[in-house]
């Protein structure tokens, strides 16, 4: 079993110990200590999503003080947390998106955001570096847990290689503004249905610089149906529990895995190889017309 908490909090921009303050005391008030909580935040929580040139000041590596004290709350309440974090590359000091998971154990994974919204309001590429890292699968109370970020959603690939390393539950934390609310209540459901697996999605709320963040955190079972969802436009904090060890019986319905065909992989590749390098048109010189000057 998991007991998720969906943690649809506003952050303070530019202020980590604020914000890291808050999740402590939800920490404190949700976790029950049993190894069963998992408490999950918003994309980039810790620093706010629209801290902008902020991030270059603020942004820790995962062995700093704020990801160490929080691993350091979780193992003293034994329980679980998934949060947004700026992560600056203790190597090369590039930024991230991230998404860290502790637990009783210390950290558990890192997760570097792979595809950068840098359209329209957004301008991700500004800052951060694309996440070239595994898609990490992780281990909460005996289930397997993956997680993405935001932007993600839109790649069915990502969701399909956590389904195919065994994740039962798929947890994509974001901050999408208002006209993207079709777009994620869609594509969770989509996720769902498509891997026969839990989707978690926990969205940020509020208003920055004129842009609405519309809230809105859900979960959505194998069958594709909403178990619970946060409001719109208010802080919120909703708990379910669920327990993934029923996806079995889901799948013996829907056997997704027995149907996958490899060679759809196959087509993918070779579709996206002609698409990246394609392939020039032969273009034909035209024969030079000779014209004959006649002596007579």
């Amino acid at each position: 079993m998991l007991r998720i908490h969906l943690l649809q909090y506003s952050s303070k921009l530019g202020d980590v110990d604020f914000n890291l303050g808050r999740l402590i005391k939800a920490m404190e008030t949700l976790c029950v200590g049993d190894g069963a909580d998992l408490i999950v935040t918003p994309e980039l929580y810790l620093p706010g999503y629209m801290s902008k040139d902020m991030f270059f000041q603020i942004a820790e590596p995962i062995s700093g003080k704020t990801i160490t004290k929080l691993a350091m709350e979780a193992r003293r309440r034994n329980c679980h947390v998934i949060a947004g974090f700026a992560e600056r590359d203790e190597d090369t000091h590039v930024l991230y998106n991230t998404a860290v998971a502790v637990g009783p154990n210390g950290v558990l994974a890192v997760y570097r955001k792979r595809h950068l919204p840098s359209y329209g309001i957004f301008d991700e590429y500004r800052y951060f570096g694309i996440g070239k890292g595994d898609i990490p699968v992780i281990n909460i109370n005996g289930h397997r847990v993956g997680i993405a970020i935001c932007y993600d959603a839109f790649y069915p690939e990502v969701s399909r290689v956590m389904m195919l390393r065994g994740a039962e539950v798929h947890v994509y934390i974001s901050a999408a503004p208002d006209m993207s609310r079709l777009h994620f209540e869609t594509f969770m459901i989509a996720r769902a249905l498509e891997n026969v697996a839990y989707t978690v999605y926990v969205n940020t709320v509020g208003q920055y610089d004129g842009l609405g963040f519309f809230g809105g955190s859900h979960v959505v079972n194998p069958l594709g149906n909403v178990l619970i969802k946060a409001k719109y436009y208010e802080e919120d904090v909703k708990t379910i529990e669920v327990d993934p060890s029923d996806i079995a019986n889901y799948r013996s319905h829907r056997p997704i895995l027995k149907d996958l065909d490899p060679s759809d992989v196959d087509l993918v590749v070779k579709a996206l190889t002609e698409y990246l390098n394609p392939k020039l048109p032969i273009i034909k010189a035209k024969e030079k017309e000779v014209t004959t000057v006649s002596n007579y």
